[in-house]
């Protein structure tokens, strides 16, 4: 039963390793529908805003951007973090994960200050400005280590925003982050 579990593990870590989530959880063939020069993603899985939002409310002095869905198929779960000056939503397979790399979708992070990912060396694939909702500039980043992490970055008003995605592609973390610009502070 262990060797069972273990090589179960493995082929999870594994899998995850090469192919971004969203295309093994059925996610990744996103329909859209033009609607003047936006384009409305169709799909995905509902952000439980509501759940999340008084864990966050009176704790951080920051901001709070939360996206209304997320590019998977399947039900997430949000343990989330406070301070004065950040929080930080993990986006997670599993409720008992803890952060850890094989159950972790990714995550969502606000704070005060804070600079753009620059290119890291021997690290960065791809490092580029993107155009996001509402004319707001970002930064995507992907780097990888054991795995990859592709992230996007925007500033508002003196606060960074950071949505980070285990094996992410650009096309999602951009839905997303317009997903969080478009819905407004919380």
């Amino acid at each position: 039963m262990k060797n069972k579990l273990l090589l179960l593990a493995t082929s999870a870590c594994v899998l995850t390793a090469l192919v971004p989530p969203s295309v093994v959880f059925g996610a990744s063939q996103w329909s859209y529908r033009q609607s003047g020069t936006t384009q409305i993603a169709r799909g995905g899985t509902a952000v439980p805003v509501s759940e999340i939002l008084p864990k966050l409310k009176g704790k951080t002095q920051v901001p709070i951007f939360i996206p209304t869905s997320i590019p998977v198929s399947q039900k997430m779960y949000y343990p989330t973090t406070a301070q004065a000056n950040s929080y930080a939503i993990s986006i997670e397979y599993t409720a008992d994960c803890g952060g850890t790399t094989a159950c972790s979708f990714g995550s969502i992070q606000g704070q005060k200050g804070g600079e753009f990912t620059t290119k890291l060396e021997g690290v960065t694939k791809t490092l580029k400005n993107v155009k996001l909702a509402g004319g707001v500039k970002g930064v995507y980043h992907n780097g990888c280590g054991a795995y990859c992490t592709a992230t996007l970055q925007w500033k508002t008003q003196g606060f960074m925003y950071t949505v980070a995605i285990k094996n992410g592609r650009e096309s999602d973390l951009i839905l997303i982050g317009n997903s969080a610009i478009k819905a407004g502070k919380r």
